[in-house]
């Protein structure tokens, strides 16, 4: 696995810091670290959405910032992608492979070190990079007070060295409705034996098409052979798009 960070973004730092501090990461090169063949890289990207991702590997992992305009304090991890436009990096209508087994251990491991008692939230997809290795944000929400908290640093650090200890298969679905803080695939994934891989909110529903479900099914590590709507969040005609679209690729549909 690659684990990235800039020094050019104050959460990413601070995860990382703690990482090599207290988790046995040892210094390989000049900007790199290692540990159980996990590498951590120092990418000196300007920004988080601009590091290098043309790795041969299993799962990138970024170690990231989450902004809000709410400036709620949080935890999140997410898949990046863009179900249509790409205001923020990446390809538009492009969606990223997802591993959705490695977001379930890592949203429950982000959960099991949370003392502070700020929610931990899967995100739905959203902003680049785009590429070729499956890719996973997990990040620090949502202002500079709390990317720089040290506390919430030590938090994400133990969490990601635990999950590298992990590799455990699960069953994936799609998950499709709601907002941008998937408050009911978190969960679902916190609560039951199932994972998640791309989610479509609410909001994207009306620009799905079978280019971008096509990518939701076959971008995914696991097989996909479900697809989970929420149905409060969700209204009669957005229900019947989606199932349509699943029947159309041999998947089953259910609400949760």
């Amino acid at each position: 696995m690659i684990l990235l960070f800039t020094p050019n973004n104050t959460a990413s730092l601070n995860i990382a810091e703690k990482l090599i501090e207290r988790h046995g990461f040892e210094k390989t090169g000049e900007k790199e670290w290692e540990r159980g063949g996990n590498r951590l890289i120092e990418t000196g990207a300007p920004t988080i959405l601009d590091v290098p991702t043309g790795f041969d590997t299993d799962l990138i992992l970024v170690l990231s910032t989450h902004r809000s305009r709410g400036g709620k304090k949080m935890l999140t991890a997410h898949f990046p992608g863009n179900w249509d436009e790409a205001k923020f990096g990446g390809e538009p209508r492009t969606l990223n492979t997802a591993y959705a087994s490695r977001l379930k251990t890592m949203i429950r491991e982000l959960e099991n070190a949370n003392t502070l008692d700020w929610p931990v939230y899967i995100e739905a997809d959203h902003h680049g990079p785009t590429c070729k290795a499956p890719i996973m944000f997990v990040e620090i929400g949502s202002t500079g007070e709390e990317w720089k908290n040290q506390e919430a640093g030590r938090i994400v650090a133990q969490a990601v060295s635990e999950f590298l200890k992990k590799n455990e298969t699960y069953e994936a679905v799609l998950g499709v409705g709601g907002g941008h803080y998937s408050r009911e695939f978190t969960k679902l994934v916190l609560e039951s034996s199932l994972a998640v891989g791309h989610i479509a909110p609410k909001y994207a529903i009306e620009g799905i098409a079978e280019d971008t479900f096509r990518q939701a099914v076959q971008k995914t590590v696991e097989p996909v052979k479900k697809v989970l709507i929420l149905k409060k969040e969700t209204n009669s005609s957005q229900k019947k798009k989606i199932a349509g679209l699943a029947e159309r690729f041999g998947l089953e549909t259910g609400l949760v």
